[in-house]
């Protein structure tokens, strides 16, 4: 424990400024070793500060005094391979916590389902919901509370109440010699004892895997989920003792409905949903009248930040991220938002959240980021506006060394406006640069943001332009939008990746002949088909964890696995086995040019190791020289920090040959 403890008074008091005297380049493990700080919060009373802190590669919860910052106490997780994950305050002197725990086969981090309570001081360290919060009785006449074999869902921190907390539980079922996730059982509604672990059941939610979002008087009155054919929908109650209905908005324009919370008055519900097939509104809905109005609406680009005010209600501003966050503000009066804008001014350039306050809101814990900014957390005294730093996310990173990241935008071949990000490497030519195109995964409801984001850094830290695109089919950008790559992997929504490509080319941003495309998930079968259909534009390729048959899609990994997953699939891709074959990399790959890196995790269930088994299989059937790097201890991501260091050390190695230093030597 003193070590631990030193260790802490290290990371709170030295905060080190790095600086290179022959060199730019920054190590491979400063970029992807995990943050040293993160899930910063302040108790009720502001007395104490709450954090995470990394160390000796484990997760531990520290408490600090606020005004010393000295510790109160450091605790970790008992058992193997577990850690802290998030951190809640239930009162002044008790918190609990959710834990992640990973395998010595499988390095994934997933929340483990357990909920554990904690003093301040490290007194009544205990689990108190979970697998293991059962107790053993000789007697049994004696009552105790039984174990759940789930994950649960903390809805409402009841902070009228200081010893209890609402949660959902989600039950798992056994299959084979593994828990899996019970996609028929109901959510269970428990308010649980965060001292004894002792639960009551008030009721459930009405449909498997539905969230539920509580009143000002804490009762579960809203509840939300998918239908198995994707499609959203929500229900409601007008008490805790009524039966759930689906709610039924006639004549609302608005589809694919998110409810957020209810407004201050009880009388009303925040809605997120798409205006017809466009983009994603924020809307006021009134319980009595059925009126629902549009609070905020911007035709090019979702709503995606939400600022609530101090009582965790009503919506106060909102955001936007055409390209850089952008607010707009609902109430210009009141004081989170008041406080909200001018921390924004203060901190320039930075996107800023405010995580957390003291029960007298004169005591703010404020993130601060951008693209520069792997992160750094501030208390912030909302009476005298002073803020005072605490911690990096990533002590070791020195903004001065990383590169800007700049909004972009092209038209593509048939007249449509696609966006995304360029980041280019400091201290280099504006002008024929070797280039990475890196296509996000998803691809259907996920796109790039500006930000922070460690792999661009860490690529353009070694000199490459990094070019991010946001292509038809991404989430952000309306429903027109994503459906758009609906039954076009591999040819429109490629298109618009290849475009942005001959984009930059054009501008003589790059240099055409070093250019790579590289991607995970689906990024990865969009690097392997960029590479089947331009094997003139692509001088390697890598993919990691990719599917590259598509037919494959429907019998092998976790997707396909039940009607939500096959209905998925079936919208995505369509039922032609044929179109998908014409669009699998699998089947062409004797078309490929490009140097070739795979890069898979041998206990992948997303995109299982079977998809890189059969490009392989292709390769080696056609004489294709290709290069291949095995995990036998991940799964669909890397996380176990000395992985990730093995998987870019191969990258950068595999750049460097193709389009970087020691090719330009060879052409030399």
């Amino acid at each position: 424990m003193k070590n631990l403890f030193l260790g802490l008074i290290l990371i709170v008091n030295f905060i080190p400024t790095i600086t290179f005297a022959t060199s730019r380049l920054i190590a491979i493990e400063d970029f992807t070793n995990l943050a040293s700080s993160s899930n910063v919060k302040i108790s009720p009373d502001g007395k104490h500060i709450s954090v995470v802190i990394r160390q000796d590669g484990e997760n531990l919860l520290a408490i600090l005094d606020r005004k010393t910052m000295k510790p109160k106490g450091l605790f970790g997780v008992k058992g193997n391979r577990k850690s802290v994950g998030d951190v809640h305050w239930v009162n002044n002197k008790r918190l609990v916590y959710t834990v992640n725990q990973s395998y010595a086969w499988d390095k994934t981090q997933f929340d483990n389902g357990e909920l554990i309570g904690v003093n301040i001081d490290g007194s009544e360290h205990k689990t108190i919901f979970g697998y293991k919060s059962g107790k053993n009785q000789a007697d049994k006449r004696i009552k105790t509370h039984q174990a759940e074999f789930g994950h649960q869902e903390i809805i409402d921190l009841m902070k009228g109440d200081k010893k209890n907390i609402l949660l959902a539980f989600y039950p798992w079922r056994i299959k084979g010699n593994y828990w899996v996730s019970n996609k028929k059982a109901l959510p269970i509604l428990y308010t649980l004892n965060v001292y004894s672990g002792k639960k009551h059941k008030i009721g459930t939610l009405p449909l498997p895997f539905s969230t539920g979002i509580v009143d000002n008087f804490g009762v579960v009155r809203i509840a939300s989920g998918e239908k198995t054919n994707g499609d959203s929908i929500v229900f409601y109650r007008d008490s805790a003792n009524d039966k759930w209905s689906e709610l039924l908005l006639e004549n609302f324009e608005g589809k694919n409905i998110t409810p957020l919370s209810f407004s201050k008055d009880n009388k009303s519900i925040y809605l997120l949903a798409n205006v017809s097939k466009g983009t994603r509104a924020l809307f006021l809905y009134t319980i009595k009248t059925k009126n629902i109005k549009n609070i905020f609406h911007d035709k090019k680009v979702d709503v995606s930040l939400l600022i609530h005010d101090f009582t965790e209600k009503s919506i106060v501003a909102v955001g936007t991220d055409l390209d850089f966050p952008s607010y707009y503000y609902l109430d210009e009066n009141n004081f989170k938002a008041v406080l909200h804008k001018k921390l924004l001014k203060a901190f320039k350039g930075n996107d800023v959240i405010i995580t957390s306050t003291s029960k007298d809101k004169n005591i703010a814990i404020v993130y601060v980021y951008s693209d520069i900014n792997p992160g750094n957390y501030y208390l912030f005294d909302t009476k005298s506006f002073k803020a005072r730093h605490l911690f990096k996310r990533h002590p070791q990173l020195d903004s001065k060394l990383l590169a800007k990241t700049q909004s972009i935008s092209f038209i593509a071949r048939d007249g449509m406006n696609i966006n995304g990000y360029l980041t280019k490497p400091i201290n280099q030519s504006d002008e024929k640069l070797p280039m990475i195109v890196l296509p996000h995964g998803g691809p259907h409801g996920i796109r790039d943001f500006w930000g922070y984001d460690w792999e661009v850094q860490l690529l353009a830290n070694k000199g490459y332009a990094i070019l991010q695109i946001n292509f038809r089919g991404s989430g952000g950008f309306g429903t027109s939008f994503e459906e758009l790559g609906h039954g076009n992997w591999g040819t429109s929504m490629q298109d618009d990746i290849t475009d942005g490509t001959l984009d930059m080319i054009n501008k003589g941003i790059v240099d055409s002949e070093r250019i790579c495309i590289y991607g995970s998930s689906y990024g990865g079968y969009a690097a392997l088909t960029g590479a089947v259909r331009e094997p003139e534009l692509y001088k390697c390729v890598i993919g990691s964890m990719g599917v590259y048959n598509l037919p494959m899609m429907f019998k092998k990994g976790d997707i396909p696995q039940d009607e939500r997953g096959l209905n998925y699939l079936s919208k995505v891709l369509g039922d032609d086995i044929k179109v998908q074959k014409k669009r699998s990399p699998v089947y062409y790959a004797d078309k490929i040019k490009a140097e070739v890196l795979l890069i898979h995790g041998a206990k992948d269930g997303r995109a299982p190791i079977a998809q890189a088994k059969s490009l392989m299989k292709a390769f080696d059937k056609v004489g294709k020289n290709y290069q291949w790097l095995k995990l036998n201890d991940e799964a669909h991501g890397y996380y176990d920090e000395e992985n990730r260091k093995k998987v870019y050390s191969k990258i950068l190695k595999f750049l460097d040959q193709n389009i970087g230093r020691k090719a330009v030597n060879t052409i030399d």
